[in-house]
């Protein structure tokens, strides 16, 4: 998959990113970046606005690349302002990298 394969996402109304294998942001779509008051490609959790979650974002990207299986879970971040995440995380190709691929929208 291409970045440019990706542009659809930029128009939806949830949360879309692409992590390497280092937990950097390779891609993340509008909303994402909208919702961390800044653009967070090339960055890590630990150094954006949820960083204190960062080890358990980071724990749930670390066992989808491990197991290669995609993974349904609730991701809570304290900020920016508190929220329940549905999330789906998953292992795909990025422009020729094994990544993980995300997709989230807020619960409460």
């Amino acid at each position: 998959m291409l970045a440019k394969d990706l542009e659809v996402f930029n128009e939806m109304p949830f949360y879309f990113w692409v992590k390497d294998e280092e937990g950097r942001y390779i891609w993340v779509n509008r909303a994402l970046n909208e919702m961390a008051g800044e653009d967070i490609t090339g960055k890590t959790d630990e150094a954006l606005p949820w960083a204190h979650d960062a080890e358990k974002l980071r724990a749930d990207d670390r066992n989808v690349l491990l197991t290669g299986e995609p993974m349904f879970v609730n991701e809570y971040i304290q900020q920016p302002g508190k929220a329940t995440l549905n999330v789906c995380k998953f292992v795909g190709d990025f422009e020729g990298k094994r990544c993980t691929f995300g997709v989230s929208f807020v619960i409460k």
